[in-house]
């Protein structure tokens, strides 16, 4: 079993949440196959934040973001919502694969910060993203995307439902919701954007593939293509075929 029902994450005191977009079904798929491969965490909860499912179920009431790149850019942000407001959420975009034990990431919880982030500090060296959309560039950017929430903490509680339904994605994106010291930092590792970092030569906890994984077909020479094309694989039993491509 990959994941796990959404309601399951009211009972758990640490759960990993996977944005979800269904044109990247099998990105999302993936993310949670690495995470589970290389886990020792008994009964570890994998919950894909799916838009429609939200909706259905009366927890979040708002129309896309017309600048959001996938269906999860703000549906991200109910991770504390979802956890009842206690205990460690996780959220991981979905083009992420990861190397190691979830459990070291865990282990990097501070119950003193509200949320923990890998700070980047950089402007993207194209202009084109992820699908050949427009790419954007501002303060903070890229944090959004691997975040440990401390769903414990006063400050997080004031991400209510209705906030997030709400505030701009300026004020979300930019944990304007928080002050400075309120945000923890990761390593880099945890965050790694391919394309747009040079790596240390060392196999990341966590690979990014911001500008678009080898789902796409002008990704297929990327760093680290080799073992995407190897986590597809493990994951769906066959090899990346061209009916597998986004177009």
């Amino acid at each position: 079993m990959l994941f796990n029902t959404l309601d399951s994450a009211l009972d758990a005191e640490r759960a990993v949440f996977i944005g979800y977009d269904p044109k990247e079904d099998a990105a999302a798929k993936m993310c949670a196959a690495s995470i589970r491969r290389h886990t020792t965490v008994d009964d570890l909860i994998i919950i894909p934040v799916i838009r429609d499912q939200l909706l259905a179920y009366g927890l979040f009431n708002r129309p896309l973001d017309p600048l959001g790149s996938t269906q999860f850019s703000i549906t991200r942000f109910l991770v504390p919502y979802l956890m009842g407001y206690r205990g460690v959420g996780i959220f991981f975009d979905c083009d992420m694969l990861i190397t190691r034990d979830i459990k070291e990431m865990f282990d990097l919880f501070d119950a003193q910060y509200a949320v923990q982030v890998v700070k980047h500090d950089y402007s993207p060296k194209t202009e084109v993203k992820m699908g050949g959309l427009p790419q954007t560039t501002y303060p903070r950017k890229q944090w959004s995307s691997v975040v440990i929430y401390n769903c414990d903490h006063p400050a997080t509680k004031q991400l209510g439902k209705q906030v997030v339904e709400s505030a701009s994605p300026r004020y979300l994106h930019r944990f304007e919701w928080l002050e400075d010291e309120q945000i923890g930092s990761l390593p880099l590792e945890y965050n790694y954007l391919v394309e747009e970092q040079e790596g240390s030569g060392e196999l990341p906890f966590n690979i990014h593939h911001t500008l678009g994984a080898p789902l796409f077909r002008d990704k297929q020479r990327v760093e680290y293509a080799d073992l995407w094309r190897d986590e597809f694989r493990l994951t769906f039993g066959r090899e990346f075929a061209e009916h597998d491509f986004i177009t």
